[in-house]
């Protein structure tokens, strides 16, 4: 994927951080490889993905979610149903009838993805969960986040202080918001309670990676989503250093290898 120097803002709710937060596509053979990123985030944090499959020849697709990208009052102003409609779009790009695709998601993108594989079966042939966002631990619990939405408070935003990578060279160039709006993280945390009720449902075989050190979304969340899923071809990863942004921290050259294995498998 080709970035650029982006500039870098502090203005309130600017992006911040170096590179470009534009979409991303290639071609390449079927099935394809759908990469879906974070809450707040952009395509560059799943970029990994997209370096995967292009050593393996595959078509890829990042594609920027409603909201992301711009400025965080875009983002207070998105509800699930865009970013659900965003990602049904994108899956038609790297899929057909003929020749479902493998889906990977990074914490918001897992659940996404969770939501094309229950329906959309039969465009997708696996699954990937990283860092899955299904339950939150951070910044603050569900019952916070709700009851601070429930108040009512005019755009109340969240201050991002860092992003939660290990890697300090990765965190200090990550590209995101500089706050989050309150409002669209109780739309994360409803999405992640909705979806999980439908975790049974997900019948191929899935890959969930999910770093130790994560302070968003709890370690246990990895075998706690294994155990729920329809499927029994389950593989949990969990990584001692990697904190959320698993994908642009410490062991993403471990995360590079799981993803290459499954995808060899699978698509």
């Amino acid at each position: 994927m080709a970035s650029s120097a982006g500039k870098v803002s502090s203005r309130r709710g600017a992006l911040i951080g170096p590179g470009e937060p534009s979409p991303m596509f290639e071609e390449g053979a079927l099935p394809g490889v759908l990469g879906i990123h974070g809450f707040g985030g952009t395509p560059l944090e799943v970029e990994l993905v997209a370096d995967v499959a292009r050593a393996l020849g595959r078509r890829v697709h990042l594609p920027l979610l409603p909201g992301h990208g711009t400025h965080a009052d875009e983002l207070s102003r998105t509800r699930w149903e865009d970013w659900a409609a965003a990602v049904e779009a994108a899956l038609d790009r790297v899929s057909s009838p003929r020749e479902p695709c493998v889906v990977i998601g990074l914490s918001l993108g897992s659940v996404l993805a969770t939501h094309l594989a229950v329906t959309r079966p039969e465009r997708v042939k696996a699954l990937v969960l990283l860092a899955n966002a299904f339950w939150l631990s951070a910044p603050f619990p569900a019952w916070a986040l709700r009851a601070v939405d429930l108040l009512g408070v005019p755009d109340f935003r969240m201050p991002k202080v860092a992003a939660d990578i290990a890697d300090p060279v990765a965190r200090r160039t990550h590209l995101t918001y500089g706050e989050h709006p309150v409002h669209a993280a109780v739309a994360v945390e409803r999405a992640g309670a909705r979806m999980r009720q439908r975790l049974s449902e997900v019948q191929v075989p899935t890959l969930i990676v999910h770093g130790e050190r994560d302070r968003v979304c709890p370690v246990a969340n990895a075998e706690r989503v294994a155990s729920q899923l329809g499927t029994r071809d389950v593989k949990v990863v969990l990584l001692p250093r990697s904190r959320h942004i698993l994908t642009r921290d410490l062991e993403r050259a471990e995360v590079a290898r799981e993803l290459r294995a499954f995808l060899e498998r699978h698509a």
